[in-house]
């Protein structure tokens, strides 16, 4: 009597974790999906806000010693109106997704739109804000931009104010945008259609 009751102790307890198990893997894949449902959406609006003249945006996958970006080509037309970059890399606290967009010699910084980070609240997260943000605008990728400390740049430095208290994240986010255009510049596919812009 007690080893059938032991066995449909166990036979109960398998069948919960089991349908436990399974609802957790829907309970996810539901949730993943919509994630990136999102996460695209947003994309697609940020490239619209970055570069409103286009009215088309020609997505393609660009392998980069395994590591793929995603180039938006901003279309009006037949006529090349900027460029989109959805660009990843490592911030002070997480990952930092953000599009850069850019113009169509990839020369000057149309802005940027920060898609994802997770840096600290109140300080580094400052990123998102559209006050940080529009330094952006008009920096030249064609060198490096660099940040200062607790006071506006100079005219024409190519320099932005660090976020207070949060030099690191500053400087995270900085070497996603430097590193990744300074490599998207130099494939051969982009400078082709560039014409090598210096």
């Amino acid at each position: 009597m007690k080893m059938s009751e032991t066995l449909r102790m166990v036979i109960v307890l398998t069948s919960i974790s089991i349908i436990s198990g399974a609802s957790l893997a829907v309970v996810d894949s539901v949730t993943k999906t919509r994630v990136n449902l999102n996460k695209q959406s947003a994309l697609s609006k940020g490239l619209k806000r970055l570069i409103p003249g286009a009215d088309n945006f020609k997505k393609e996958d660009i392998n980069n010693n395994g590591k793929i970006i995603a180039v938006y080509k901003a279309v009006k037309g037949d006529t090349l109106v900027g460029w989109g970059f959805h660009l990843k890399g490592p911030g002070f606290s997480d990952k930092i997704e953000i599009i850069a967009a850019v113009n169509p010699k990839i020369t000057r910084l149309l802005g940027i739109e920060v898609l994802e980070q997770k840096e600290t609240p109140g300080l580094g997260d400052n990123m998102k804000k559209e006050g940080f943000r529009k330094q952006f605008k008009g920096l030249f990728v064609n060198r490096k931009i660099e940040f200062v400390k607790n006071r506006i740049p100079e005219k024409g430095s190519n320099k932005i104010q660090a976020m207070a208290a949060a030099t690191y994240s500053t400087r995270y986010l900085l070497d996603i945008i430097n590193d990744n255009i300074k490599k998207i510049r130099h494939m051969n596919k982009i400078r082709h259609i560039i014409g090598g812009g210096k």
